[in-house]
């Protein structure tokens, strides 16, 4: 989800599996987002935007200190964008939307030992939907594009509530840390699942979800000391409940449901058909999912003269459940056996349970030199299995013929019919051995890192689009993959000039991917993942130390990414695209304003691929935007 992030001071990255760090087990990486503390600034901080396609966004932030001891702050936030697609079907905009945040945060210090922090924060976001561009064929390349156009209604809201609970005591041998976090979400989501102007069917999708964290954490007191250590212990409950019902309606019965069931009747009554009398009917779809972990884990680091040796362990397990509920009622009949239309009830209700338990080491080295350092690291990664919720009403689709033919006495087939078992909604863990060797320089005003890696995948969860009439995405697990790239940046400064500049290159492929009986795609590309990326930023700061201004500050980004594969069997692809901003920002005192430009050559480029009902579609990136802003601290 998209958040606001008040008055940011610092944001570190810290790459490939992280769990014997803090916290949930983390796969990827971890970004730790610093934010402003009441207790080391106190004031007002004003923030406005607003540019050329009508969006603007305004926020305010305030810190106290009234004690030495305790400090707080209240924050806010409003968006409101127009949109930049037009629907051609509605002739509205289709992505524009709204949204507001608020934050308080309080810090209090009772004693020279504990330090103990609270931030509550709410969000509520109203969104249009969405941006999608059906091809008149499955080839990016040499295709056309053909304009947004869909006849039924689509939208996103949301409101989540988060708080953490931060309690710090200071020992005489280790410091203690208990974390305590409670999250709500609700959301309701409104979509014309075909994106087309035809009626085939709708998704009123609403969930709930509680999540409840509590992590205690020790560390060594004494930073001198050869040997530093952190040990922790981490556990969540979550609980989510989703009702997905899906509208089909006469187009989607008409062509996804009984031309496909009577091209099977055809084969015997060539002229007889099977006939279903609703001009809509509902799938009902309700799934309870609690989801409980806990995890004990540590890390030891050694400094033996220029030397830091790091190992680190984690046990980690996780159990999930899923309690599903499925129903429709559709009036049918077949011409040459009856006269009438017949209610019938078809249902699907079952448990599937998924549960892990892991052992995640870690390892690394870290010589130093006067400027710099290298290193080799080795890390056991791992992300739990879980359920493909977006998959039921395919089953039921199922299910439900498979209902009619039974009471017609007819044997059901159908391409469909194996996936009337709820097997087909769970995918398995991943696990992944990361191993990466690098380095930093830094002399004077230039500063350069290289990393080198090699991920090793078993089991990768991939997304998977259905073919022929299916609908929902769901998540598969490929066999083996391996992932091998290499990423470097550097950062220059000269006077009043200052460069940066990151390229990182990466090739995924299928080690083992069987698709099916005949198909294998081992040696192709993981789709998604941009064999290039590129980011460079060149900014000058012009100094004029005037009554009315004290310094203008130019900058210039570019930003490349691609070749992005879009599918298993690497038929559409999307080569590497450019985006050029630019940016003017005047200051004085404590006053500031600029003038920006994002995708400054109005570049068409696209972010997402996807396929529903046998049609290919793509998600447009946003085109050039120009706007102004205004920062004002007091």
């Amino acid at each position: 989800f998209d958040f606001d992030f008040f008055d940011i001071r610092r944001i570190d990255v810290l790459r490939g599996p992280q769990g014997t760090l803090y916290g949930r087990n983390s796969n990827g990486g971890i970004m730790n987002i610093y934010t402003l503390s009441p207790m080391v600034w106190q004031g007002l901080r004003v923030k406005t935007e607003f540019d050329s396609e009508f969006s603007t966004k305004a926020s305010v932030s305030y810190y106290s200190k009234p004690k030495d001891n305790f400090g707080y702050s209240v924050a806010a936030a409003a968006s409101y964008n127009e949109g930049f697609f037009t629907n051609e079907y509605l002739h509205k905009q289709c992505d524009g939307g709204s949204s507001f945040s608020g934050r308080v945060k309080l810090h209090w210090l009772p004693n020279a030992r504990w330090s103990v922090e609270n931030s509550t924060s709410v969000n509520y976001v109203d969104e249009g939907g969405y941006a999608y561009h059906q091809t008149d064929s499955n080839n990016l390349n040499n295709s056309e594009i053909l304009p947004i156009s869909y006849n039924d209604e689509c939208g996103y809201n949301r409101f989540t509530l988060i708080d953490g609970l931060v309690a710090k005591r200071t020992g005489k041998r280790a410091d203690l840390a208990l974390v305590t976090s409670y999250q709500f979400l609700s959301d309701e989501l409104l979509l014309d699942n075909d994106f087309t102007s035809w009626s085939y069917f709708t998704l009123h999708q609403t969930q709930r979800e509680h999540n409840v964290t509590q992590e205690i954490l020790f560390t060594r007191h004494d930073k001198t000391k050869q040997w530093q250590w952190t040990t922790g212990m981490f556990a969540f409950g979550k609980m989510l409940n989703i009702a997905s019902p899906v509208a089909f309606k006469r187009d989607g019965i008409e062509r996804l449901i009984l031309d496909n069931a009577n091209k099977g009747i055809h084969t015997t009554f060539p002229n007889n058909n099977l006939e279903i009398a609703d001009s809509s009917f509902v799938i009902a779809c309700d799934l309870t999912i609690p989801t409980y972990g806990a995890a004990l884990y540590h890390e030891s680091n050694w400094k033996i003269k220029r030397w830091k040796l790091t190992t680190g362990i984690r046990a980690d397990f996780e159990y999930s459940q899923m309690d599903y509920n499925e129903s429709c009622d559709v009036d049918y009949r077949f011409d040459l056996t009856m006269t009438n239309y017949k209610n019938i009830r078809s249902e699907f209700v079952g448990t599937e349970k998924i549960h892990s338990f892991v052992v995640l080491p870690k390892l690394s080295a870290q010589y130093f030199f006067n400027d710099g350092s290298v290193y080799a690291t080795f890390a056991n990664g791992y992300r739990a299995g879980g359920f493909n919720t977006q998959i039921f009403s395919d089953i039921m689709q199922s299910v439900m013929m498979a209902a009619i033919m039974d009471d017609l006495g007819v044997s059901f087939s159908s391409e469909n019919a194996g996936a009337q078992s709820a097997a087909a909604t769970t995918y398995k863990p991943e696990t992944n051995y990361n191993f990466e060797v690098g380095g930093k320089y830094q002399k004077k005003s230039f500063a350069g890192t290289l990393a080198l890696f090699w991920i090793e995948g078993v089991d990768q969860q991939i997304t998977v689009l259905p073919e022929g009439n299916g609908v929902g995405r769901k998540m598969s697990n490929a066999g083996r993959t391996r992932s091998r790239g290499v990423e470097c940046s550097a950062h220059y400064t000269l006077q009043n000039w200052n460069f940066t500049a990151d390229y990182g290159f990466t090739d995924a492929r299928y080690r083992d991917y069987q698709y099916n009986d005949t198909v294998n795609y081992a040696g192709n590309h993981v789709p998604y993942a941009p064999t290039s990326t590129i980011a460079a930023q060149a900014k000058y700061v012009w100094k004029i130390n005037r009554k009315f201004l004290d310094n203008v500050q130019f900058s210039l980004q570019y930003r490349g990414i691609g070749k992005i594969y879009w599918n298993d069997d690497n038929s559409l692809s999307q080569p590497l695209y450019s985006l050029l901003s630019a940016q003017i920002q005047c200051e004085k005192d404590n006053f500031s304003f600029g003038l920006f430009c994002k995708n400054l050559t109005d570049t068409q480029y696209y972010t997402f691929y996807f396929k529903s009902i046998g049609r290919s579609f793509y998600a447009e990136g946003t085109p050039r935007v120009i706007g102004i802003n205004c920062n004002l601290t007091i």
